[in-house]
């Protein structure tokens, strides 16, 4: 009898250790669950109660985070937070402070995402010799300029400037030279342009200098004496070029049909629902590095449909405006289906190189992986976030307004200036981060 209850006993030890096992891992199980979604206590209420969390992550790191005026902690910390509309302040010395105004949602993960810019940016010169008429590639992976310079020890001719994503570029890379001068062609008077595709250059000489008509107009082709069309990848002799003067009209529709190919790709990547609104209201698109916003000028009044995609969680609580009107610029998130106004297009600086083929009309440029955008106003360099917040000046030295290329790093801008009047003009590297 005695052997029984000890046995049964044991059979329920047993089965009480098993249901407290089970009990403390559903229990911690569903505890670690309500901590990451930001579940905590509330002694005064006695409850668990709902809270916001803030991902405060910037680059550089190690930056002061405010919230609300108050300094709370350093990047990079997530801080738990009653749901509710706040005000972020990141700072950290040598570099302009980000600010933003936040709703912050419970269960909610905020990301800062934070890109800190220098306060006191510092310039490298690219070239040594001059720069003239430095045209950009639409890739952003190369510069073509022209050299004139009176030193024996220069060589006067083409150049091509490769630029690359390495942060030791500056220091390594060195311009090209893929003509030199000949005969009866003299590089410097020459003007450049690229394909769309930017695997072709195409160097003009112009019957009046002072003409400036946009590139491919009628007016532009009979101001053009001789034009030449060459490989961007290659070094060139004079048996090498290929004299395209009489068939610009031509070539103005063969780089016409490139641009269109790679617009209607591009378009395709749209959801369904906007790509009418873009094809039928924006006068061009311009595309972020990773291709997940894009910024537009609106040429029409028009109306982006609510919830094209299912909003994420974590969606922006900027001020949208999905009314979108002419003349307007704005940025379509494509990935959380947000539409922000950026500035209005009569503010920013033309653009020189406008033409049909590249029919941007001002000069804004994405800065490479970054959700920011570069562009010229009132003789600055500035930069936006893409949401319409922390517009910035970068820059408001001297510079040549037509000069204004982001790095493929996204880490610097190159500008064309010099440091005195009777200095050459030379390409230089901005580092804004």
């Amino acid at each position: 009898m005695g052997r029984k209850i000890k046995k049964s006993l044991a059979e329920y030890k047993s089965i009480l250790i098993i249901g407290s096992t089970i009990t403390f891992v559903v229990l911690g199980t569903l505890s670690i669950s309500l901590f990451i979604r930001g579940y905590r206590p509330d002694f005064k209420n006695k409850i668990l109660a709902p809270t916001g969390l803030l991902s405060a992550t910037s680059t550089p790191r190690s930056a002061s985070v405010h919230i609300n005026d108050r300094l709370i902690t350093a990047t990079d910390d997530t801080i738990n937070l009653p749901p509710g509309d706040y005000k972020i302040k990141i700072e950290k010395d040598g570099y302009l402070p980000w600010e933003k105004e936040i709703a912050l949602k419970k269960e909610v993960v905020y990301q800062t995402n934070t890109h800190l810019f220098r306060s006191v940016p510092d310039l490298n010169p690219l070239t040594l010799s001059g720069a003239i008429n430095p045209t950009l590639s639409p890739d952003g992976s190369q510069v073509v300029y022209s050299v004139a310079s009176a030193s024996a020890s220069v060589d006067n001719g083409l150049y091509v400037l490769r630029l690359s994503n390495s942060p030791l570029n500056i220091a390594r890379s060195s311009p090209k030279q893929v003509s030199a001068n000949y005969k009866n062609i003299n590089w410097p008077d020459a003007h450049f342009a690229f394909s769309p595709d930017s695997q072709k250059i195409l160097a003009y000489f112009k019957k009046d200098q002072e003409l400036s008509p946009t590139i491919f107009t009628e007016e532009w082709i009979k101001n053009v004496s001789t034009a030449y069309l060459f490989n961007s990848g290659d070094t060139i002799s004079s048996r090498d070029l290929l004299d395209v003067t009489l068939q610009l009209p031509f070539l103005k529709e063969e780089w016409l049909a490139i641009h269109q190919e790679l617009t209607i790709a591009k378009l395709n990547k749209l959801p369904e629902s906007f790509q009418k609104t873009a094809s039928d209201s924006a006068d061009f698109i311009l595309w972020s590095s990773e291709e997940n916003k894009i910024a537009y000028l609106a040429d029409k009044n028009a109306t982006i449909p609510e919830n094209i995609i299912t909003p994420p969680p974590a969606q922006s609580t900027q001020t949208q405006e999905r009314q979108i009107k002419a003349g307007h610029i704005y940025v379509y998130d494509i990935e959380d289906d947000t539409n922000f106004h950026i500035a209005d297009s009569q503010d920013l600086a033309p653009n020189p190189n406008y033409s049909e083929i590249n029919n941007q009309p001002f000069f804004l440029s994405w800065l490479p992986y970054s959700h920011h955008l570069v562009f010229i106003q009132d003789n600055k360099i500035k930069v936006i976030e893409y949401d319409g917040t922390n517009n910035l000046d970068l820059y408001a030295g001297q510079f040549d307004q037509k000069v204004v290329f982001p790095y493929p790093d996204g880490n610097k801008l190159i500008i064309l200036t010099h440091p005195y009047d009777s200095a050459p003009e030379n390409l230089y590297a901005i580092s804004i981060k």
